[in-house]
This record gives C-alpha cells, structure tokens and sequence, in this order.
C-alpha cells in the first residue's frame, strides 16, 4: 500500500515547520526578510544611479542572473535548506538545553491558555443554543397566535350576513396570519435542525474538554515529575562531578601538586643531608674535645700524683713540735728544697 501525504502514516509525521526548530526558523525568516527589506532601501539609490549607466547596469543585470541562477538550482536550495534547518535545529537545542524546564511550563501554561479559551468558546455555544431556544420558543408562540387569528378569521368568514367588504379583510387576514405562522413553522425547523446540531456538538466538546483538562494535568504532573527527578539528579551529578574532581583532579592543579610533592622531597633530603653532614662534624670535634679533655684530665692527675708526693716527709727529715702549740713544724735535711719545683 502506498503512502500518500493524505495518508494517516503521513498525517501523524511532523514536518520541519511544525517541530520547534520549524517556529525559530519561521521567526529567523522574518526577521532576514526585515533586514533584506531595509537593505534593499538602503541599495535603491545605488540600484536607481547604477540603471542609468550601461556598465553598472550590466553588472547590476549579471549579479541579478547569478542571482536567479542560485535561488532556481536545486542543489544550492537544497544546500541552503539544509544548513538553515541544521542551524535552526542548533539554535533550538542550545535553547532547550538551557532551560529544558521552563520550556515544558511554557508549554503547560500554553495548554492551560487553550483550555481556558475552549471553556469560554463552550459558553459561547452553549449561549447560542439557548439563544437559538428563546427564538424557537418565540417563534412557536407567535406561529401558533397567528394560526388563532386565522381560525378566528376564518370562523367570521363562516358567519353569514358579512358585506363583501368585510369577507375580503377577514379573508386577507386568514391568508397572512397562516402564511406568518407557515414561515415561523419553516424557520423554527430550521432553527431546531442547527440547535439539535450544536447541541450534539456542544456534548461532544464537553467531553472533548475533559479529555483535554485530562491531558493538561497528566502532562502538568509529568512536568512536575521531571522537575524534581532533574533537581534531585542535579544534586547527585553535582556530588559526582565533586567526586570526578576528586579522583581525576584537575591537570594543571595535578601538577602544581606533583611539583609540591617533589619540592618538598627535594627540601627534605637537603635538609636531612645538612644535619647528617653537621651531624658528621659535631661527632668528630667531640670525638677531638673528648681525646683533649682525657689528655688534659691524665696531665692533672699526673700532676697532682707528683704534688702529692711532693708534700709527703722524706726519711731525712724530722718534725719539730713548736712550744706551747700542737702544730707541727715540718723540716727537711735541707732548707735548700722547697715548692718551687713543681712549678717547674
């Protein structure tokens, strides 16, 4: 089976003009066709003093048939169509990429909008319906008073002893009153015909119009669902992208890092190296100060040694007690020795 425009395959595909990339570009085209238009004013002098001259005109002529030549190729159309409609598509998915969102409340509010002018359209026709009634009713009521007056009419043309006169007016009377009521009769059929019409259409938008508030409030809950999903996956990514940072890092502040690391390795070892090195020197002048002190220590006590025995008696000398003290008076063979060698 083939498919035809008309078709309901075809029917329910979307051209490019009916998708939301179709309305920014009907909007571009606008305004392209503004700025071509005020360009164009902007030229016509020009255009009017290049016609005046052969050359200019000849050129004016030629960038015309290029012109034509380009809007009537096919290739260059369809290459032109091509990247206006990719870059109207571009366009509109930065748009809904910004505020996916907001796009889908307007577009809630939108419903809403149509909703709100079906409901007053439905009391519109509901008011010619009941208009249509009054009219009806009128019509039945003043059809049926000129059916009386004709049946009155026509029981005084039943009377006997009328004047010709009279006769002819009751009978004019009796003819227009049911040629009245017959055209009343006429209209009020027609009338009923086109109310009973609106009124299976009324009942049919009644439920029409509560299949739409269906609609308008099970996308409305939609949105709202997304709205919140997106929120919450927002937050989550958020924790992501904190997480990402963490365990990916930045490259340059990876680098910042490594080159602190390595300084401060660097820093360390040269740190570490000076206190081994002074580490090093401070044992060796110890080592030294502890041989010169033990040096020094052994020449006291080798001194001391010789001062001591230096001050104890020899077997040639002998104690002599002075009188009236108990302090002895040590003397020696010789006078001649003394402490002056140990100061030698």
């Amino acid at each position: 089976m083939g498919t035809t425009p008309d078709s309901p395959v075809m029917q329910g595909l979307k051209t490019f003009w009916q998708r939301p990339e179709g309305t920014v570009g009907k909007i571009a085209l606008v305004l392209a066709v503004v700025a071509g238009g005020y360009g164009f004013i902007q030229l016509l002098p020009f255009l009017i003093a290049a016609a005046t001259d052969a050359l200019h005109l000849g050129i004016l002529i030629g960038g015309i048939l290029v012109g034509l030549f380009v809007l009537t190729d096919h290739r260059v159309r369809t290459l032109a169509k091509l990247i206006f409609q990719s870059t109207m598509r571009y366009l509109t998915g930065l748009f809904i990429e910004l505020d996916p969102i907001g796009i889908l409340k307007n577009y809630i509010a939108e419903m809403k909008k149509n909703l709100g002018v079906m409901d007053e359209q439905l009391g519109n026709l509901n008011g010619s319906i009941r208009t249509l009634q009054n009219q009806i009713d009128t019509n039945q009521k003043e059809a049926e008073h000129s059916l009386a007056l004709a049946n009155q009419a026509d029981k005084r043309l039943a009377a006997t002893g009328l004047a010709p006169l009279d006769q002819q007016q009751f009978m004019s009377a009796k003819i227009t009153n049911q040629r009245h009521a017959a055209s009343l009769i006429s209209i009020n059929k027609s009338l009923t015909d086109l109310r009973n019409k609106l009124q299976i259409l009324y009942d049919q938008l009644i439920r029409w119009r509560a299949t739409a508030e269906f609609q308008v409030t099970d996308k409305e809950n939609r949105v709202s669902e997304e709205e919140m999903r997106r929120k919450a996956l927002k937050k989550a990514y958020s924790v992501f992208q904190a997480a990402k940072k963490i365990f990916r890092g930045d490259p340059v502040a990876n680098q910042i890092y490594d080159q602190t690391l390595e300084y401060l390795a660097n820093d360390a070892g040269q740190m570490l190296g000076e206190m081994e090195d002074f580490n090093r020197l401070a044992n060796k002048l110890m080592t030294n100060m502890d041989l010169e002190t033990g040096a020094i220590n052994d020449e006291a006590v080798k001194q001391l040694t010789e001062f001591q025995q230096k001050l104890v008696p020899s077997p040639g000398t002998g104690v002599i007690q002075a009188a009236g003290t108990g302090t002895p008076d040590v003397t020696t063979a010789g006078r001649k020795d003394d402490y002056s060698d140990l100061i030698r």
